[in-house]
């Protein structure tokens, strides 16, 4: 060989020896370590189903690839992630899962853990309801509302069921949505106080514990204390004077209001009623109505104030608790509202006799 191709080969050589010595060009960083300290530890039973993944990296940046599912020997799920945790979402009860870390550095090199293993709890009833809101007090033969709420620990649908405390118990109703109230109506016919209590079912047929009991009574909440069927009224220059009873009147179930103005509908309420609203419907022409609301009733009484013209009026009278639940209405059938003209009787008369009076 000739010398100086010698001489090359060897200074080239010392070079390499130099840099190699140096680590510029062939540096190389450790290994990364087994992925270790995982959690669930191997083996864990009753673990949420809500349960987020984490083990243990080292000291170097690092990526992972992550192995999970119900498999023995689990399938790649997530790659080049560099967190030390794997949220695997919602999973399912009593199911064993399986999962693996491998962990790489900077030049892929590469450390894989040992197949880690879980259970999850079995399936739980949801939470004991809470009744969130209703009336505490109501009149008989009104439609009330009531609100419940029985979240599931598996985040699981809900089925709700009531027990009304008068002997009657529903069918069940749903299914709600994770956290999503249930509503419920029902009509109590009879005076009383009762017990009312509510129960859920998850889709899986797991049922909770009856809820505390939401007592609720049943009693007259509201009723209007003149225009009593059967008497006569004259409301002049703002005074209210009742003449008495007509048998007459009682007959054709009216009342009879003589006035130069409008005239008031008074009611006697409970301390349950927060307010109360007024209508007034004439019974000739149906689409004529009027309303009115009181908001600041006190002393257990309230009124509404009606301007109208003559006419056969019905008038209801509806109360509403704080929350605004409709909890009784009184009604007077027939009110006559007149100004010294015959032509209402008359015509109060044909409507009765189905003929016309002249």
């Amino acid at each position: 060989m000739n010398k100086k191709l010698v001489r090359y080969v060897v200074c080239v050589g010392m070079l390499l020896t130099s840099f190699s010595t140096l680590g510029v060009p062939f540096a190389s960083a450790d290994a990364p370590a087994v992925p270790s300290g995982p959690y669930p530890a191997p083996g864990s039973t009753g673990v949420s189903i809500f349960i987020r993944l984490h083990w243990t990296g080292d000291n170097q940046t690092l990526s992972y690839d992550v192995y999970f599912g119900t498999d023995n020997q689990p399938p790649l799920v997530v790659t080049n992630q560099t967190t030390t945790m794997y949220n695997p979402g919602g999973l399912q009860v009593n199911t064993t899962y399986y999962w693996q870390i491998v962990a790489y550095n900077a030049q892929q090199e590469s450390n894989t853990s040992p197949i880690w293993n879980f259970t999850t709890a079995p399936d739980t009833p949801p939470f004991r309801p809470l009744i969130l809101g209703g009336p505490t007090a109501a009149g008989r033969g009104i439609m009330l509302t009531f609100t419940a709420v029985a979240p599931d620990p598996e985040g699981d649908q809900v089925y709700y069921q009531w027990d009304w405390g008068d002997g009657n118990i529903s069918d069940w109703f749903g299914p709600y949505a994770f956290g999503e109230h249930a509503v419920a109506s029902y009509l109590y016919p009879q005076n009383g106080s009762y017990n009312i209590f509510a129960r859920a079912k998850d889709i899986h047929g797991e049922v909770s514990d009856w809820s505390a009991v939401y007592p609720i009574t049943i009693a007259r909440q509201i009723e209007i204390t003149n225009l009593k069927r059967g008497y006569a009224y004259f409301h002049f220059f703002g005074y209210d004077l009742g003449y008495g009873y007509i048998y007459s009147l009682d007959l054709l179930g009216m009342t009879l209001v003589i006035s130069n103005s409008g005239f008031n509908v008074s009611t006697a309420i409970t301390d349950n009623v927060h307010s109360v609203e007024y209508e007034m419907v004439n019974l000739f022409y149906t689409d004529e109505r009027w309303t009115t609301v009181d908001d600041n009733v006190s002393n257990d009484t309230s009124t509404g104030y009606f301007e109208l013209t003559p006419g056969m009026y019905q008038t209801t009278a509806s109360a509403y608790d704080a929350s605004h639940n409709l909890i009784d209405r009184s009604t007077r059938n027939y009110v006559i509202f007149y100004q010294w003209k015959f032509s209402i009787i008359k015509k109060l008369l044909g409507k009765l006799t189905g003929t016309t009076i002249p």
